[in-house]
């Protein structure tokens, strides 16, 4: 009676044990149902905090890299600048101008690139003023800048004469590519130049666009490209290329030989024309289209 007994209490014991063990006592079977109630719990409130959270990203304006507020551009020529920007967040940049000579003037709306629609002349008007603005399409950055012209030398009564020179891509009678323009004259890739016996001129090369194009004379076509040599008589050569105040000197002889020299790049083949050597007339010089 005693051994059938208890097996019969150990059986509702445990009936009871199983019924009852979320809310009492069972220390194995509660601590289980805890632990799975509580990571329930925090997953839930977790995704509620997440949700409710609203990150904000604050744009960052583009900033002009080392744009100067005052450009001094040499008169006769339309190249002015190239505008930099940068912006933190690596948004892509546009540029633009506005007010002012704005109108007078045109910039890339990608490149930052700044140039007269038409070259200045310094007895017209001396300076320019307008506002560039740069976008990265939700904040923009504006600098005011001021364009001096520089006088240059341009009639016989002034010495020595000065001819701007520029460096853009074109075609002449040695193909396309780079070549050497005067005066910023439309189509006047590789002109021929007219300059008269006794007086003396500057090829200006202070622009940017020469750095790398040196220039050059020769008694031949190409000059040491077509297989001559460096005109050197009565030449002196100021800076480098490309930089502020660079520039070709050139007297011509009273007396020279020659009727026709060549300017060429000292690096380049193919960039040059020719010097039409003429008896003095008082006139300074002469560009002449394309050769």
């Amino acid at each position: 009676m005693r051994s059938s007994f208890i097996p019969i209490i150990l059986g509702a014991i445990t009936v009871t044990l199983t019924a009852c063990g979320g809310g009492g006592g069972g220390g194995g079977s509660d601590s289980s149902y805890s632990s799975a109630s509580t990571g329930s719990t925090s997953t839930g409130s977790a995704g509620t905090s997440g949700s409710s959270t609203t990150t904000t990203s604050s744009n960052a304006a583009p900033a002009f890299a080392d744009l100067v507020s005052t450009i001094s551009v040499n008169e006769n020529q339309t190249s002015i600048t190239t505008v930099e920007a940068t912006d933190a967040d690596s948004d892509m940049l546009s540029f633009s101008l506005n007010g002012g000579d704005a109108q007078d003037l045109s910039i890339d709306l990608q490149t930052g690139v700044l140039v007269f629609l038409s070259a200045p002349d310094y007895e017209t008007k001396t300076t320019y003023q307008t506002d560039v603005v740069v976008s990265d399409g939700t904040t923009s950055t504006t600098q005011a800048i001021t364009i001096e012209i520089v006088d240059i030398a341009e009639t016989s009564s002034e010495a020595p004469l000065e001819i701007n020179i520029t460096v853009d891509s074109g075609t002449n009678m040695y193909g396309s590519g780079n070549k050497y323009y005067a005066n910023d004259i439309t189509n006047n890739e590789s002109p021929d130049i007219r300059l008269e016996a006794g007086k003396t001129y500057r090829f200006l090369q202070s622009d940017s666009s020469n750095s790398t194009h040196p220039m050059r004379l020769s008694l031949q076509e190409d000059g040491t490209h077509g297989g001559g040599s460096e005109y050197t008589s009565n030449i002196d050569y100021v800076g480098s290329a490309g930089s502020s105040g660079a520039y070709l000197q050139f007297t011509v002889p009273a007396d020279i030989d020659a009727e026709t020299l060549y300017y060429y790049c000292q690096t380049h083949s193919g960039m040059g024309g020719r010097i039409l050597i003429t008896a003095a007339t008082g006139t300074g010089y002469e560009i002449v289209g394309m050769n």
